[in-house]
């Protein structure tokens, strides 16, 4: 059982302490530490009535050092006494000391006694008497309390203070009650006040107050206790049935009752509340009759004890008030209890009105009635907001007439106040940050206003400069009228800036480094058959990729971890910086119980809801825009890292170069946007319109961002080798500027992190944009932004990919175009078939006119497949060779044709050459001559027909030139009679020669039929036949040298399509039948060991064999034109030039 104890001996004294009123309807009870937040000014003031005192302290120091509180002293007759500065009077100084003196005799159970020493610290000085505002304390029967509780002061001490840069928070602890003395003979100042303070507290039967008053607490606590428990119940009733069950039966209307939600917003809305309960709890169950604890309780701890419970509990302010003013103990006893049973009451008083109500509404009332009281709850909180509403912005307006007018009395100002109106008034001239709180605006700038005020901030791939210049924008278009001319063009301006994706960033990973590229292989063979070789370099492409990524998120750890050990060194420097401003008592901190913070400061009370809402309602916001700002930085981290080059696809029409840009955008998940630069002549269409002429708008690149909505899209530049003025030779100024000279900058990874177009007029990031380019004939742009592209060529298809790429992928998509998905309607067309629509109805690199043939079938069959439906027709979906011409109509005439020899003419002078034509495809291209002997002998003589170009003619007169020479030397072995050997010059100089190359509409030229001709004029002369399964492809110089041509892979295939059997290409060629061996074996290490030069005497290796095997040709080297005499009619007339050889070997 705990021990009670008598109280020591009378402590009465009268004492001067410094007053001071509060503004809040705070009531402080002895016993208890309150944190309570005051204004810098103040605080500032309060604390220069000690500046003797404590002013040495800096934080005090520092505070005071803010305000110019000179001269002040004099002016005692202010009627603002509460905030007027002022040292201490010497009352208060003495009336400080006698305090502390009894405080430390009361603390010891001693008597009072004469004590020499002054305050130990500079927080026993900080003694003054608090009196509540009686003006903010409402009676509920409307009576006035000033004439009652006039008197009454609370005696504290300072025992912490906290500087937060706004406000100050300063701990009070409530040590005593007090009463003015109005009549005194003490020379005070007019803050100040002569006090009676009784420090004694008698009880008689100790023991039976205090278990009456445990008994009324430990029922209050159960009601507490209960009512928390019935209160979240409902609240998890209501949440559970409107989530999962609405027709569950247990229901609970406690949440929608007023004096309920009041009651649990008291009780369990607060941390600190929470806290100082339990604490309360546990020193009841300490002091309880038959505790275990050997704790006395005597007429001090008992009266603590009603204080706590008084001060804690949320009783009204009147109450505490009333138990303040209670000097005698037993009096605050009785009353306390009956505030603890009306508290109760009330308790028991709402469960059974909740009962009643839960009964009424859920059992009798009809759906009518329910609607009706849900609805005038509804409106009853709306009209109770209203008020609210009303009232705030009644204070608001009154707040700031009052500041005005304390602000016009100008008693007390801050120091430099004028220099430093004066700066803040010289930075808003200069501030170009946007900072408008017009919420009225018109509707039309709504959008514009959003993005302006709460996306544009958070842009990372903005700069300030160009943030600032939006603003300035926004700012002219805010203060135009709407008739000005320059309002529609700024807010069109405007409008588009905002209307980019800024920041936003779109794909199937969530980062570079999570690209799979498993399935990006996967899906590039599910989209294209072959092009092994166009594939693997857009694997390597996303691999470079993927370790961007993977070694951003390293630099991105690493940089993390360097701003963490950055900002630990800041933390600490600012704790230590926190540590400076907090002036704290530790001596008082277990000594009291901390209750709920208080704010003296009305208007920073005001604030800080406000700002704690704000925050509240903004945290997934601010976290979102955290996440976005890491991913930024990762992005810029790869912006910088990734300089790798655009890749330019380059190949005929119709091999799949936008499909494989597709396919790309489609394995990374990105917005995929064509731009076709075929035409584009006008540089401002890459660039965008300045905005000073009307109807402008931004160019093609910005366009595709707006319509992708992503900073990432992958962009197809489409037919870049079409733009006008790109080609060499090209140059010289132009009206409307060079777009490919605009392009360079956008096609350059060491620039396009800040292209700027002419429209927004601000750089753009277009790091992360994925750009691939298409042409057709690469050759045709400009050097230098050819040298800025990779270049993979996509060359034609051979006739067995296009059989694979028909059977796998046109004919399906056809047949679903068309209607032909179920399994009756389906078609079948065999391979054999296949090829022959191939070879007889195409003649293309591609596959777009094959495609269309196949549709083509399927129409004719969706139509048979109807009429099959209405009556008894059967319907056969097997196409056999004999339908084509049904319905494909006649084939092309076979190439076979032109080469047979008609009747009347020679077998000579008739020679196979190869072409590339313009779709890409290649073909035999037949050279034929007829030579008409002449009485003249000073020829030969040439003549060209068939829309031959200037180079092919050149490359004729080169072979003419080089043929008569061999025949002047003598250098074949064509006869060893002089005489023989004559009559074979005289015919070749009296030959009038002349040379033709069939389908004379079409235009050829280029320089690899120099062997073709020069072979055919040697036929000619010598009268030789050329057999017509040769053909031959190779550049010839004056010297008899066979240079390397372009195409060779298109011109096997041409070849191979006419029926040849045995071809001639230039030595140094080789190199690309190697290469295309490589890509269809797909395996590059072995290109090494076949690049070394292992074809000799005629031996076949792998490569040729591969040729063969697939285009049934034998290929024939050509290093000089002997090779080719050597190829066509063997080692006999080759006799002298061997032994010339061997002599110059000798030699």
């Amino acid at each position: 059982m705990g021990k009670f104890k008598n109280s020591p001996s009378s402590y009465k004294q009268q004492i001067a302490l410094p007053n001071y009123r509060l503004d809040s309807n705070l009531v402080l009870l002895p016993g208890i530490i309150y944190n309570v937040t005051f204004s810098r000014f103040k605080t500032a003031a309060l604390l220069s009535r000690f500046k003797k005192q404590v002013g040495h302290v800096p934080l005090i120091e520092n505070l005071l050092n803010e305000y110019d509180f000179a001269g002040e002293e004099s002016s005692s007759e202010s009627s603002l006494s509460d905030e007027l500065p002022g040292v201490l009077s010497d009352e208060s100084i003495k009336g400080i000391k006698q305090f502390y003196e009894y405080e430390q005799s009361y603390k010891s159970n001693q008597s009072p006694r004469k004590l020499n020493d002054e305050p130990q610290s500079e927080f026993d000085w900080l003694v003054l008497a608090i009196s509540p505002n009686l003006n903010k304390i409402k009676d509920p029967n409307g009576f006035d309390l000033s004439e009652e509780y006039n008197d009454i002061v609370t005696v504290v001490r300072i025992v912490g203070i906290v500087d937060d840069t706004t406000n100050i928070k300063i701990t009070l602890q409530a040590l005593t009650r007090g009463r003015k003395i109005t009549k005194t003979s003490q020379k005070i100042k007019p803050n100040e006040v002569s006090l009676d303070i009784d420090w004694n507290g008698t009880i008689e039967n100790i023991s039976t107050k205090y278990t009456e008053l445990t008994n009324n607490i430990k029922q209050l606590f159960k009601s507490i206790d209960s009512f928390i428990v019935d209160y979240r119940k409902a609240l998890n009733i209501a949440s559970n049935n409107n989530a999962k069950n609405p027709k569950a039966k247990e229901k609970d209307l406690l949440t929608l009752n007023p004096l309920a939600n009041a009651l649990y917003l008291q009780l369990a809305g607060s941390k600190d509340f929470t806290k100082a309960y339990i604490s309360l709890q546990k020193l009841i169950g300490n002091f309880s009759i038959g505790a275990k604890n050997d704790i006395s309780l005597d007429n001090k701890n008992f009266a603590r004890i009603i204080d706590l419970i008084s001060a804690i509990i949320p009783f009204p302010n009147h109450e505490k008030l009333k138990v303040l003013n209670q000097t005698e103990i037993n009096d605050r006893v009785n009353h306390v209890n009956t505030m603890m049973g009306k508290l109760v009451a009330v308790f028991d008083s709402l469960k059974d009105n909740t009962d009643v109500i839960n009964h009424w509404f859920y059992n009798e009332a009809t759906n009518i009635q329910r609607a009706n009281v849900v609805a005038n709850q509804l409106k009853s909180i709306r009209l109770v907001l209203e008020g609210i509403t009303n009232q705030s912005k009644t204070n608001s307006t009154s707040f700031n007439n009052n500041s005005s007018n304390n602000n016009n009395k100008k008693l007390i100002r801050r120091k430099n106040n004028n220099a430093s109106a004066k700066d803040a008034n010289n930075e808003d001239d200069n501030n170009d940050n946007f900072d408008d709180d017009d919420e009225s605006g018109d509707d039309e700038l709504k959008l514009i206003t959003n993005f302006i005020k709460h996306k544009l901030p958070h842009i990372a791939t903005l700069d300030e400069d160009s943030k600032r210049l939006i603003i300035k924008d926004y700012k002219r278009v805010k203060n135009s009228p709407p008739g000005n001319s320059d309002f529609h063009v700024l807010r069109n301006y405007l409008e588009i800036v905002s209307d980019l994706p800024w920041d936003k960033f779109i794909g199937k990973f969530d980062s570079n480094k999570d690209i799979d590229i498993k399935f990006a292989k996967e899906q590039l063979d599910k989209d294209h058959y072959g092009l092994e070789h166009v594939k693997s370099r857009l694997i390597q492409y996303l691999v470079v990729l993927k370790l961007l990524g993977i070694n951003a998120d390293i630099e991105y750890e690493n940089q993390q971890k360097s701003i963490k050990s950055s900002n630990d060194k800041k933390q600490q420097l600012e704790k230590e910086e926190i540590e400076r401003k907090k002036f704290m008592n530790e001596k008082y901190s277990n000594e009291s119980i901390i209750i709920p913070n208080n704010d003296e400061t009305s208007v920073a009370h005001r604030q800080a809801n406000n700002e704690n809402k704000r925050l509240k309602d903004l945290t997934n916001e601010v976290i979102k825009r955290k996440q976005e700002k890491q991913e930024n930085m990762k992005r810029q981290i790869i912006s910088k890292l990734n300089r790798s080059p655009i890749i330019m696809l380059a190949g005929p029409p119709g091999v799949g170069k936008t499909s494989l840009a597709k396919s790309i955008a489609n394995v990374l998940g990105r917005q995929f946007q064509r731009v076709s630069l075929g035409g584009i002549k006008d540089e401002l269409e890459i660039r965008g319109h300045r905005r000073t002429y009307v109807g402008a708008m931004p160019g093609v690149i910005v366009q595709s961002l707006r319509k992708s909505r992503s900073m990432n899209p992958v962009i197809l530049l489409d037919e870049i080798d079409k733009v006008v003025g790109g080609g060499p030779g090209a140059g010289g100024s132009k009206v409307n500027g060079d777009p490919a000279a605009a392009l360079l900058e956008v096609l350059d990874p060491e620039q396009n992190g800040n292209f700027t177009d002419h429209y927004l007029g601000f750089p753009v990031d277009l790091s992360q944009v994925m750009f691939i380019c298409t042409a057709n004939e690469p050759h045709n742009l400009s050097r230098p932004l050819l040298d800025r592209l990779e270049m993979i060529e996509l060359g034609a298809y051979d006739y067995s990919e296009k059989l694979m790429i028909g059977s796998r992928y046109l004919l399906p998509r056809q047949m679903k175009r068309n209607g032909l998905i179920n399994e009756a309607s389906r078609i079948e067309i065999p391979n054999k078939v296949m090829k022959q629509i191939i070879l007889e109805y195409t003649r293309e690199a591609g596959v777009r006119n094959f495609e269309r043939n196949l549709g083509t079938i399927c129409r004719h069959k969706a139509v048979e497949y109807a009429e099959s439906l209405t009556n008894d027709h059967e319907y056969n979906g097997l196409i056999d060779e004999y339908d084509l011409s049904k319905y494909l109509g006649i084939p092309y005439p076979k190439m076979s044709e032109i080469y047979e020899a008609p009747v009347g003419t020679y077998k000579y002078g008739v020679v196979n050459g190869l072409s590339y034509n313009s779709d890409g495809s290649g073909s035999v291209l037949l050279f034929e001559s007829i030579g008409i002997n002449k009485n003249n002998t000073e020829g030969p003589w040439l003549n060209m027909t068939g829309r031959l170009g200037e180079v092919l003619m050149e490359s004729g007169k080169i072979g003419l030139t080089f043929i008569k020479l061999i025949i002047y030397k003598n250098l074949l072995n064509l006869t060893n009679d002089e005489h023989e050997l004559e009559d074979i010059i005289n015919r070749m100089q009296s030959l009038d020669i002349h040379m033709h190359v069939p389908s004379g509409s079409i235009e050829k030229d280029g320089p690899s039929a120099g062997i073709t001709m020069a072979l055919l004029f040697l036929s000619l002369i010598l009268e030789k036949p050329v057999e017509s399964n040769f053909a031959m492809t190779g550049e010839i110089t004056l010297r008899g040298l066979v240079l390397p041509i372009g195409g060779l892979k298109e011109k096997m295939l041409g070849a191979s399509l006419s029926g040849i059997k045995k071809m001639i290409v230039p030595r140094e060629n080789r190199k690309d039948i190697i290469k295309e061996y490589i890509k269809s074996i797909n395996q590059p290490e072995k290109l090494n060991e076949l690049l070394k030069d292992d074809y000799k005497d005629g031996r076949l290796s792998e490569v040729e064999e591969y040729v063969m095997n697939k285009y049934g040709i034998e290929v024939v080297y050509a290093k000089d034109f002997w090779d080719v005499i050597k190829g066509v009619w063997g080692d006999l007339l080759l006799v002298k030039v061997d032994q010339r050889k061997m002599t110059e070997y000798h030699l």
